[in-house]
């Protein structure tokens, strides 16, 4: 009997898919600012080439929490609900009443985040206390996450391949698990 991945599940799964993409991307523009701070200014004392390097890894937070937002927020927008993970995991937003997200709604999302990280992170928790599953973004936003099954449907030919891959490993460890022998 295969068991369906729960929205809830996919969403989490989709955030952190994202979480990982902005620190990658935050990692590899730290390490261009310190190459290029060795490269340009390789006639400066190396104290004051170890001084701006430093400076710079100082503004890996500011750079971090900058990435971020922008990214939720531009994302949400201009691809009408879906992040890199969400589209990945079959996940769209959608405004309360079925429509397309707005510029100030996707930047909301992108606050309640910035403000669920802030406070200890327990509130990104919310969507798992709550009966309709919403999460902070959610509320902040008047939106809420479904199934886009335009993107479960559609894909590379890739994701479908690895889809069916899964679906048959799945039934194969199933039929493993029946007829086990005693």
């Amino acid at each position: 009997m295969k068991s369906e991945i729960s929205i809830l599940q996919k969403r989490v799964y989709a955030f952190t898919a994202d979480l990982a993409i902005i620190t990658t991307c935050n990692y590899f523009l730290m390490a261009a600012g310190k190459s290029f701070i060795s490269t340009m200014f390789f006639h400066f004392p190396v104290k004051f080439q170890l001084i701006l390097i430093d400076k710079i890894e100082v503004m890996s937070s500011i750079s971090l929490m900058s990435l971020s937002f922008a990214y939720f927020s531009l994302f949400y927008f201009l691809t009408n609900g879906h992040t890199m993970g969400k589209s990945f995991f079959g996940l769209r937003v959608k405004n309360e009443d079925g429509s397309e997200m707005t510029l100030n709604q996707s930047m909301y999302r992108a606050l309640a985040y910035f403000t669920c990280a802030m406070t200890g992170s327990f509130l990104f928790a919310l969507s798992f206390i709550r009966k309709d599953e919403k999460s902070l973004a959610d509320v902040f936003s008047g939106t809420f996450v479904v199934s886009d099954k335009l993107a479960e449907s559609v894909g590379t030919e890739f994701q479908l391949t690895l889809v069916k891959e899964l679906a048959a490993s799945e039934e194969e460890t199933e039929y493993f698990e029946e007829n086990k022998a005693a």
